[in-house]
């Protein structure tokens, strides 16, 4: 029997310890009410949704789509790379007048953020425009 899309978000949401759609949406970026509205098959995540929820809930696309009944099958090396339950860390910066850094840690369904004083982050924010300046020569 096929597994709707929406059963299968929820379905891996539960084996990867993400105990809540609120804790799913924090860790994609979207709304509660968005991952309530996937899991009860109302609407389809769009591309860049379902790229997030195949990294977060260590599968591929194709299996969040039910294109095939493998749920490591067929996915980008960086998704399989994610192991269930595995620390996921996020780091957010921002530069306006002052610049702002957060870092976030997930694991065992939980997450914890932590932002930086603007004097500590005003001395890491030119190492992470390094690295991104790097990464776009990569891109090219």
């Amino acid at each position: 029997m096929l597994m709707s899309v929406g059963k299968r978000i929820r379905a891996l949401r539960v084996k990867c310890g993400i105990s809540s759609q609120e804790e799913l949406a924090y860790l994609t970026g979207t709304a509660r009410q968005t991952v309530s509205s996937w899991e009860r098959d109302i609407f389809l995540p769009d591309g860049a949704n379902l790229i997030k929820l195949a990294m977060v809930l260590n599968t591929s696309i194709a299996y969040i789509m039910g294109e095939t009944e493998n749920p490591a099958g067929g996915g980008s090396p960086d998704a399989a790379a994610i192991k269930p339950n595995a620390d996921m860390y996020i780091i957010k910066a921002g530069h306006s007048k002052c610049p702002q850094l957060s870092f976030e840690k997930s694991s065992g369904g939980k997450t914890v953020r932590y932002d930086l004083p603007p004097k500590l982050a005003a001395k890491i924010f030119p190492v992470i425009e390094e690295l991104w300046n790097e990464i776009e020569k990569e891109m090219e």
